[in-house]
């Protein structure tokens, strides 16, 4: 595929950007530096539509791991439920009753209503019952502990997920601008390490992609619009790589909710929303094949990034452990 081409193709992932006309704009100042499999992923992404309530982890995770190869694991299919189930997510006890008490409902009717139900219910049609459950909000999720031990599972450890660490409850933000800057240059250099990211943020210093209309297109050609930011929840998103034109910098953002969809951001957003500031910690989750791992976490520590797990405010409860509370 030629350079044009691929940049045509993955423009075409955008929401809401006409590809012609942005081409016809800055066709010659664009750059796209996209992660490994990004046609393979976002075809995945497709796929897996919206995300389950307290599922974005273990979506983002479902669709990585298939656009790598990983689609069948145990005999079960790697989709969102299954990453959910493996990462221990942690959802609420009344959804997991709610579903249980439908599922013996629909035995005793016809396919049309089951799926009629099925379809009503979807976020929290869960297709496993043995996930860990509480009645704290804030405990609502995955931890980087239940995604990272999910892909290593999976993948029969030929992946490697690194946690990057980019604020703590003691220090505050470590993502400065001079590590983002390095963050940056992994983007580009992605596809040299088969590399895919996962970042655990805030959502309050994100543009809003669904109320601001053809937000990727009016960053690319440079409109101006008024600003809308979404609200302050915490939550992972995938990355898709980076998009510079005439020297600005965007990051391509993989909702879990399709009416985000797949769109851009500007690098200072995205590294505001990893450090977060809502009293709880974030990081990025870089998964890379087990070969360059240790090439990877020597880059990273050189250049003083914090390679450790963060506290998102989700706990990880094992198998081997019940829940109570």
């Amino acid at each position: 595929m030629s350079q044009y081409s691929e940049i045509r193709e993955i423009l075409s992932t955008l929401k809401e950007v006409d590809v012609d006309k942005v081409l016809s704009v800055v066709g010659d100042k664009i750059k796209i530096y996209p992660v490994s499999h990004y046609l393979s992923t976002h075809n995945e992404y497709i796929k897996e539509l919206d995300q389950k309530e307290n599922f974005c982890g273990a979506f983002t995770a479902s669709y990585i791991l298939r656009g790598m190869g990983y689609r069948i694991h145990k005999k079960e299919r790697v989709d969102q439920d299954y990453i959910a189930y493996l990462s221990r997510v942690n959802v609420d006890p009344h959804d997991l009753a709610k579903i249980r008490r439908l599922k013996d409902e629909i035995a005793k009717l016809s396919k049309e209503e089951a799926d009629e139900i099925i379809e009503k219910n979807r976020s929290i049609w869960y297709r496993f019952d043995d996930l860990p459950t509480t009645l704290k909000p804030q405990e609502l999720g995955a931890s980087p502990e239940g995604i990272i031990y999910a892909v290593h599972e999976v993948s029969m450890s030929n992946l490697r997920a690194i946690p990057v660490k980019t604020v703590s409850k003691i220090e505050g933000g470590l993502l400065t601008r001079d590590k983002m800057e390095v963050f940056l240059d992994l983007l580009k250099r992605s596809e040299e390490y088969g590399a895919q990211f996962i970042l655990n943020l805030n959502t309050k210093y994100l543009l809003d992609s669904e109320k601001i209309v053809k937000l990727s297109e009016k960053l690319l050609l440079r409109e101006s619009f008024q600003e809308v930011f979404r609200e302050s929840v915490g939550h992972y998103v995938g990355c898709g790589g980076l998009i510079e034109v005439e020297g600005s910098f965007f990051i391509i953002i993989r909702e879990t909710y399709r009416r985000y969809g797949v769109h851009i951001q500007p690098v200072e957003y995205v590294r505001r929303a990893l450090i977060r500031e809502d009293g709880r910690e974030g990081g990025i989750i870089i998964i890379v094949p087990t070969e360059f791992e240790e090439d990877l976490r020597k880059i990273l520590v050189n250049k003083g990034f914090r390679i450790e797990m963060w506290d998102n405010g989700s706990p990880f409860i094992p198998f081997t452990i019940q829940r109570t509370s």
